[in-house]
């Protein structure tokens, strides 16, 4: 052995005896970014437990376009070929980024999407933009559109979908009440037990403080079989708080607060949720900013909210998690209405800390939005 060698090894062994471990290198999961295919807009994406990554997109005239779906399997580099959601052509909308579609993964591979209707049909003698449901057989067969529960007048902000590994579909929605105006406006919740096949009469839950009309809702059915919804106040005309309930056993619990914001003017805004073994997570924007906070439906307790590094002007969060309880935010930087920005992530570890960032990571469409799944091997993938 040389005596350059022997110095080498000694040099290595040195450094595991008396580096502390924090002076190791950590190394950060692999984050991958893709453009929609197509190409299209407001990519929504869902991971199944065999790592296939199932894609939602907008086509086509925003206020009069299509959705599609397309699939990644874990070995693939690409998603396969699209095909075409909504049986009625041109029945989606994506104007204002907030109505578009919405996609789940549920028991043995069914996928479960929605969406608002971009025209007015006849309904129960009256009109009104119905609350669209279509769902994907495990072979990739598409069934017919079907309009979702009675309740959809003045029907606005998008909606939600949430599955579960027992056949259990959660489709959410916010339309007006008995009484007019965005304070009286309520949430509405269709479920089903037999992975879509037939959903039982929407049950309705009527909030103090109503919905902002057009803010989306975001849903999630937890392990525990709790329906989570997060939303935006609309009291006064000028408290657009972001708030969470969960729906258990047909009861909803008194909406928690996630962050008060006095602003006299509907914001646009969406939000996200998602889980790890270690607990719920939830993302909002508030003041043009991203936040984030930990949830326990339990205790009905929030961690402080945090947001995310700069100050960039932000809407629409997505979140993943993977096995190790990492977390990945992404969201858009600089869109409006009718204008288009960019792409921005920030990666936080299990504990909150932050691991890397990055802005301008891509472009971002008009309506446009952004969307993030965890991999099987730990890595992100981040499609804008």
């Amino acid at each position: 052995m040389t005596v350059r060698r022997v110095l080498a090894l000694l040099a290595v062994a040195a450094l595991a005896t008396f580096a502390p471990a924090s002076a190791l290198p950590e190394a950060a999961p692999r984050i991958t970014v893709m453009g929609v295919p197509d190409p299209g807009i407001q990519p929504q994406a869902v991971s199944d437990p065999s790592g296939t990554v199932h894609l939602l997109f907008f086509k086509g005239e925003p206020a009069h376009g299509d959705l599609f779906y397309a699939r990644l399997s874990r070995a693939a580099t690409s998603f396969g070929p699209a095909v075409r959601v909504n049986s009625d052509a041109g029945s989606a909308i994506a104007t204002g980024s907030v109505r578009g579609g919405r996609i789940a993964v549920g028991r043995n591979g069914w996928i479960h999407v929605v969406w608002n209707g971009s025209t007015p049909v006849e309904r129960g003698g009256g009109k009104d933009n119905p609350m669209w449901y279509a769902r994907i057989s495990p072979s990739g067969v598409v069934e017919p559109q079907r309009a979702i529960g009675t309740h959809t007048r003045h029907l606005d902000g998008g909606g939600s979908v949430s599955a579960d590994v027992k056949g259990n579909v959660a489709v959410v929605w916010h339309a007006a009440g008995d009484t007019d105006g965005e304070e009286h406006r309520r949430i509405y919740v269709a479920r089903s037990a037999d992975d879509g096949a037939r959903f039982a009469p929407e049950s309705s839950f009527g909030m103090e403080g109503g919905n902002c009309g057009c803010c989306r809702i975001d849903s999630l059915l937890d392990s525990q079989g709790r329906l989570q919804i997060l939303y935006r106040r609309a009291s006064g005309g000028v408290h657009r708080d972001a708030a969470w309930i969960t729906v258990e056993a047909g009861k909803a619990t008194t909406p928690t607060t996630l962050q008060a914001w006095e602003l006299p003017a509907c914001p646009m805004t969406t939000f996200a949720m998602a889980e790890s073994k270690q607990g719920l997570v939830a993302a909002w924007e508030t003041a043009q900013q991203i936040y984030t906070a930990a949830i326990d439906p339990s205790t009905r307790q929030l961690s402080p909210p945090t947001t995310m590094q700069g100050a960039a002007i932000r809407k629409h969060p997505a979140i993943a998690i993977n096995a190790a309880g990492d977390r990945l935010y992404a969201w858009t930087e600089g869109t409006a209405w009718a204008r288009g920005g960019a792409l921005a992530w920030e990666l936080r570890a299990a504990d909150g800390r932050r691991l890397s960032s990055a802005a301008n990571a891509g472009a971002v469409p008009v309506w446009g939005l952004v969307t993030a799944v965890a991999r099987p091997d730990g890595s992100f993938l981040i499609l804008h």
